[in-house]
């Protein structure tokens, strides 16, 4: 079975209602990642994240996610923050997340390394149970799964209709 891909979306223009608090996924002496907001709309979830990397990570992290329009760049290659995203244990919910927004650009080439990508899933799990998979192998970040328990949706026809699959 093919895994189901959540494509990088803006969220809709309309208020959403909070979910769940901000919460830390992993905390390391140089890297912290922490879910920011859960945030519910009619026709999915809006998932906010934050990550502050220091230290010979940040450099990797920088190298990971330059521009690569060098043609002279013999390694040119690119990776970011991996999120999989496991929607009532079903598999085809579950999958890759694409970021939104995922990087602030530094004026310096030091100093820590900040992103704050937001991911958009399509839909509300319909047990309230939501799975986060993060890694970034690419500078050490292995995988750390967190299950959130959102509860019923806020809105009563998201779960029933599944809108926005």
């Amino acid at each position: 079975m093919r895994a189901h891909r959540w494509p990088a979306i803006a969220p809709p223009p309309d208020r959403g209602v909070r979910v769940h608090e901000p919460m830390p996924i992993t905390a390391e002496k140089d890297l912290t990642l922490e879910l920011s907001a859960v945030t519910a709309f009619a026709s999915g979830l809006l998932l906010q994240l934050a990550m502050r990397v220091t230290g010979i990570r940040a450099d990797f992290a920088r190298y990971e996610t330059r521009p690569l329009t060098d043609p002279h760049d013999w390694s040119a290659r690119w990776s970011y923050l991996s999120v999989l995203i496991g929607v009532d244990d079903r598999d085809e919910d579950s999958g890759p997340a694409d970021p939104l927004h995922p990087t602030e650009p530094g004026v310096d080439e030091s100093g820590p390394y900040r992103t704050t990508p937001c991911y958009w899933i399509g839909t509300y799990p319909r047990t309230g149970v939501l799975t986060i998979t993060t890694s970034w192998t690419e500078i050490g970040l292995h995988p750390a799964p967190i299950t959130l328990a959102l509860g019923p949706s806020p809105f009563p026809t998201t779960s029933d209709s599944d809108a926005g699959r």
